[in-house]
């Protein structure tokens, strides 16, 4: 009776530490934790002109904030996806390649 008592709780503990990695802040995405997403209109002019002319052919996905007021863009195609970083004032900072998601260029693939 002690262990099924003890594996109830541990499952219990198990899906509430879930539900709050997936309802917190940032959904519970790693790096994007703490984040706000943002609309396109919510950027300072000069983030989308640049997007633009430096990304042709690629989707803006997310739009997020941080607690600096740094932007963060996720911007991708069928097989890339970059993350780009503005300053407040929409002045470029760096861009960083994202890995694939699972069963993508990079991702978990597993053809056992």
């Amino acid at each position: 009776m002690k262990k099924v008592m003890c594996v109830a709780l541990m499952l219990a503990g198990l899906t509430v530490f879930e539900s709050n990695a997936q309802n917190g802040p940032g959904g519970g995405r790693g790096r994007m934790q703490g984040m706000t997403q943002v609309e396109e209109s919510a950027l300072p002019a000069p983030v989308m002109t640049y997007v633009k002319d430096k990304y042709p052919g690629l989707t803006v996905r997310r739009i997020m904030k941080d607690k600096e007021d740094n932007y963060m863009l996720v911007v991708a195609a069928e097989t890339t996806r970059r993350i780009v970083i503005f300053d407040s004032k929409g002045t470029f900072k760096e861009e960083r390649a994202m890995r694939g998601r699972r069963g993508g260029p990079g991702g978990n693939n597993s053809n056992k």
